[in-house]
């Protein structure tokens, strides 16, 4: 089992991803090969983590594809799809890799790929997200990476189920409640400690009823960002089950006598994927040796 080292890595200070779709008719050899000297440049550049997603419609191996996580509708709010066909999420401690990165993606599938959507963006301070309250806080091991997020056997072995979604936050409406309100809806305070009595609708209380609390059923790969105005999370999520998608995100949006997340009445989910990222041994050239292997 060879998953792309990439997925071991959380996102670093300056994080990016590109969106990516067909720009006509073009075969799965020619894609993948375009996909493959990509990931063997990225995966090669010190200093930086890659991790390559593609539809599962495009991949015999995931054949039949599972059912779509996207759209999805609930009381209150809505998580759209703008599904594409390649998702690429790099990260890097200094901006001038990230930058390269995103260069060459855009140069090296020229002509086969066209990009969709770019969002650039990476840790606030110590790690905080848009709306100031400390986010990233179990980060997980490779172990827990291994266990939750690779595909455990079978010809998608190593692979992993990768989930984006793109939220506008609106900071202030938010910003106008006051700090215990604004606590309420997270369900914890501004620097991570639990609250002793949350509402049920509690962010924290919604994620931990869709099962995505403590690395258990998803590893969060998200970050905040900044673009022409907008501020939001890039989330992106890996998991060795697609199934488990569809089930967290009906979670969230409540239905069926359970509460709808507070903090979707702040933040807008205006597009998103379910994508695979291959096992190495998928690409037709790996970028590491198999004693590299994890």
């Amino acid at each position: 089992m060879r998953p792309q080292e990439g997925l071991f890595h959380s996102p670093g200070a300056f994080s990016g991803i590109a969106v990516l779709r067909l720009a006509r008719d073009i075969a799965l050899p020619q894609l993948r090969e375009v996909v493959s000297v990509l990931h063997g440049e990225l995966a090669r550049e010190k200093g930086l983590h890659a991790v390559l997603g593609v539809e599962p419609a495009l991949l015999p191996e995931a054949a039949p594809p599972p059912p779509a996580p996207l759209p999805r509708e609930g009381p209150t709010a809505r998580f759209p799809s703008t599904q594409s066909q390649v998702l690429v999420q790099v990260s890097a401690v200094h901006r001038e890799p990230l930058l390269w990165a995103l260069r060459r993606t855009l140069a090296l599938s020229r002509g086969v790929l066209v990009l969709e959507e770019e969002v650039l963006g990476g840790r606030i301070g110590e790690g905080r997200e848009a709306f100031g309250f400390r986010d990233g806080l179990l980060r997980p091991t490779r172990e827990q990476v291994r266990r939750t997020a690779l595909v455990p056997s079978g010809p998608l072995a190593g692979a992993s189920w990768l989930l984006y979604l793109r939220f506008q936050q609106d900071l202030e409406r938010f910003g106008r409640l006051r700090p215990g309100a604004q606590e309420r809806v997270v369900g914890r305070t501004r620097e991570g400690e639990l609250l002793v009595d949350p509402p049920p609708e509690a962010h924290l209380l919604r994620v931990r009823e869709a099962g995505a609390g403590e690395n258990q059923g998803l590893i969060r790969r998200g970050f905040p960002f900044r673009h022409q105005g907008e501020e939001g999370l890039a989330f992106v999520a890996a998991s060795a089950d697609p199934g488990y998608y569809p089930r967290s995100l009906e979670a969230l949006l409540g239905g069926n006598g359970r509460p709808p997340d507070a903090l979707l009445r702040y933040a807008t989910a205006v597009g998103g994927g379910l994508y695979l990222a291959p096992p190495r041994d998928w690409f037709h050239s790996p970028a590491l040796p198999p004693e590299a292997s994890p």
